[in-house]
């Protein structure tokens, strides 16, 4: 039996007579939603698994993991890690992670592999592959918050919270707070100045953005590099994900801030990585599509220069975003804004003010044209 293989059969075993084996399959939380089973997150870890080594092109972890869950056939709203980290409706924030669940970082996302021991898949270094959340390198990130996947179990999760970005406001009627869900069993020790004894109960803000209230992105994201010189695809997948991040931006547009300059594109190649001692530069070109700023879109397709700053940290290479503009994938924004339209249109009638929310659907509607066909 090959090596890879055996791996998969005894996360299996570990995960079946572990502390899973205490652990109701169908344990719910006070909202009534039903929580991923053990039988249905080894689906997830067998998904994971399954994806080929070297799939060219390399996907984002965000985008990997959004992938490994559609296939599983647990849907959700295309996300970036920092959203995960935050909190979406589809998922409930756990303190003992379990085969299947999310372990994020703000700028990093991945599939935990075994309970008992703390593995993880995602998109790493130069390639898909197992990694351990507690080794040198994820613990100068902090300490990871993990998530389980929930499946509708009341009248209150319905269709609407699977098909509608999860920092819309349709979550406005949800209570505030999410509870840390606790386990049977205690998390594994991520190492020896990380107590073992799982966290007193805490709250995570269920993640509700008003329309029209300005969004705040990270400005500056880690590079997960696997040697002291970070390489052009660490590099570019470290700028993919803070883009899909952006996307956030075009929640509630057209926005109160009208002087935002938005950039959707459909291509972006790392052109030249330069490093310097503890000081570097990233070259980077993007061919965009749409630029949007405040309710005025321009459709010319464009190609713009960027310079990304790099620098050495205590915790590694972090790239330092360009202040004057924000770049935005264009699958992360037609899912956003057809998110922004599908809200709108749901609740037209119970709007405040149909004339703006009427204005708001013309707009995205009329850039939701330019994305499907930009020629």
């Amino acid at each position: 039996m090959c090596p890879r293989t055996l791996f998969r059969y005894l996360c299996m075993l570990a995960a079946l007579v572990g502390p899973l084996a205490a652990y109701s399959s169908q344990q719910e939380d006070p909202s009534g939603v039903r929580f991923l089973n053990a039988h249905e997150g080894l689906t997830l870890v067998n998904t994971a698994l399954e994806q080929k080594p070297q799939v060219r092109p390399k996907p984002d972890c965000s985008h990997l993991v959004h992938q490994i869950y559609e296939l599983s056939g647990f849907p959700y709203p295309y996300v970036s890690s920092f959203d995960l980290y935050e909190g979406i409706d589809n998922f409930r924030r756990v303190s003992t992670p379990r085969p299947g669940d999310l372990v994020v970082w703000p700028g990093h996302v991945g599939i935990v592999i075994a309970g008992v021991e703390p593995s993880f898949y995602s998109s790493v270094r130069s390639g898909l592959r197992t990694e351990y959340y507690d080794g040198p390198y994820w613990r100068t990130l902090g300490r990871p918050r993990f998530f389980r996947y929930v499946l509708p179990g009341s009248a209150d999760f319905t269709a609407t919270n699977a098909s509608v970005p999860a920092s819309s406001s349709n979550a406005q009627a949800k209570p505030s707070i999410l509870p840390v869900h606790k386990e049977i069993a205690d998390a594994p020790p991520l190492g020896d100045d990380i107590p073992a004894k799982v966290e007193p109960a805490k709250t995570l803000p269920t993640p509700t953005r008003p329309l029209n209230r300005p969004v705040a992105l990270p400005s500056s994201i880690m590079v997960v590099a696997a040697t002291n010189r970070p390489t052009d695809e660490e590099v570019g997948e470290a700028i993919s994900e803070f883009n899909s991040a952006s996307g956030n931006l075009l929640r509630g547009w057209p926005p109160a801030d009208r002087k935002r300059i938005v950039l959707i594109y459909d291509q972006l190649n790392v052109e030249r990585v330069e490093v310097k001692r503890d000081r570097g530069s990233v070259r980077v070109e993007v061919e965009g599509i749409l630029s949007i700023a405040g309710e005025r879109l321009d459709a010319k397709r464009r190609r713009e220069k960027l310079r990304w700053e790099l620098r050495r940290t205590p915790q590694g290479w972090q790239l330092q975003a360009p202040s004057n503009h924000a770049y935005v994938p264009r699958d992360v924004a037609v899912r956003v804004l057809a998110g922004q339209l599908a809200f709108l249109t749901q609740n037209e009638a119970a709007s405040d003010d149909s004339d703006r929310s009427l204005h708001q659907q013309s707009m995205i509607v009329h850039a939701l044209g330019f994305l499907f066909d930009p020629n």
